[in-house]
């Protein structure tokens, strides 16, 4: 099988993060039927994974600028794809390839199955409102290119479905669990206090991470004087929203409940989750997020938003509070360290839950199966506008 893997817009984070397993664990299986070519974005670790058997192709100089990209999609990829002309397109991040050739799509970016969430459209300035909407607009426009969406969770399967019901096929491909290693040693920027717990919400800043209502939860902390502290690791470059947030903990003098240590380098994060009492993450939307499950292989309890993605997710390993609510984060916080019985039961159940996780060797081979059956398939490929 020839196949045309089309990885452009995954540069950072977790898209990046999925591109390069899923070449890595194909360098590993090593099919003998199978010959892959990747179209790729600069200096973001592609390089490293160009053998005989995928072969490379960069994005141009200067592409990654927004104004590119109609170039980049509809001329660039599409005249490397007819020159190869594959059996199957892999589209890797999100939005169909405009082209008319079978066609898999992977979707893990999660506005399309939440276009109605009033709490996520409250959070985001006007940019963010745009930025969404013209997103959502594109992935429903190239649906027609789109033979096979490949999801990550049942609950997005089933949101999709409701919300665009003319979708041929939706299959699962769910997103495989690495164990994290202890590279470094990481140092926290400051004295841990005897009798404190110390709760992690590790993430970048997102709108939708639901961040600020953990400054109203350390406004409850510091007025009732209980032992939590609120660790963050954003940085004000990451969103116009991460600076205002930053400031305002310093503006009500926050900085010693919620306290902000900043990027964590990703040798490190095996060594901080060593050092923390539990994860807290009020976030309001998610596809699959692997922080949860790193918490429950390093036996912390997980403090998290009552939404269908974290209970697909975490089960009933999990503490679940409103999200809106910064009283009931509080509350489920203090109800859970006052009851270490159920907590061990729960930090049992979620590390026996991350094992049950397929590895990524486990998740190549499911996708290359729903590639390989949208290869085998019959029917004649109609023209496409």
């Amino acid at each position: 099988m020839k196949l045309f893997i089309n990885a452009v817009n995954l540069s950072s984070a977790g898209g990046l993060n999925v591109a390069l397993n899923f070449l890595k664990g194909i360098s590993t299986l090593k099919p003998d039927d199978l010959q892959v070519y990747v179209a790729a974005p600069r200096q973001c670790g592609y390089e490293a994974l160009a053998t005989d058997a995928i072969h490379l192709y960069v994005l141009p100089k200067g592409s990654g600028y927004w104004v590119s990209r109609l170039y980049i999609d509809y001329h660039w990829v599409p005249s490397l794809i007819d020159r190869i002309q594959p059996d199957v397109v892999f589209t890797m991040g999100n939005f169909a390839t405009p082209v008319a050739h079978r066609q898999a799509v992977l979707l893990h970016y999660p506005h399309p199955a939440y276009p109605d969430e009033v709490e996520i459209w409250k959070r985001l300035d006007l940019f963010g409102k745009l930025n969404v909407w013209m997103r959502n607009r594109v992935f429903s426009r190239r649906i027609r290119y789109t033979d096979v969406l490949l999801v990550q969770t049942e609950t997005i399967r089933q949101r999709i479905r409701r919300v665009y019901p003319d979708l041929p096929t939706i299959s699962l491909m769910p997103n495989a669990y690495t164990t994290l290693r202890s590279q470094t040693t990481y140092s926290l920027p400051f004295v841990k206090q005897p009798g404190v717990r110390y709760l992690m919400c590790l993430s970048r800043y997102y709108p939708h991470k639901n961040m600020e209502i953990l400054v109203d939860v350390a406004q409850l902390i510091r007025d009732r004087n209980m032992p939590y502290r609120l660790l963050l690791t954003i940085e004000s470059t990451q969103h116009r929203k991460a600076r205002r947030l930053l400031k305002r903990i310093e503006r009500l003098k926050l900085s010693d409940v919620l306290m902000n240590i900043g990027h964590v380098p990703a040798t490190g994060i095996a060594s901080l989750h060593q050092q923390v009492d539990g994860l807290v993450l009020p976030t309001l939307l998610e596809s699959f997020t692997a922080t949860y499950v790193d918490a429950m292989h390093f036996g912390l309890p997980i403090f998290t938003s009552r939404r269908d993605f974290s209970e697909e997710i975490c089960g009933d390993c999990a503490y679940y509070f409103d999200p809106l609510s910064a009283e009931d984060v509080l509350n489920t916080i203090h109800a859970g360290f006052s009851n270490p019985f159920r907590m061990q039961r729960n930090i049992d159940r979620g590390q026996q839950r991350s094992m049950q996780l397929p590895d990524w060797p486990t998740v190549v081979q499911m996708g290359l199966e729903s590639l390989r059956a949208l290869c085998s398939e019959s029917q004649s490929i109609l023209s496409r506008p």
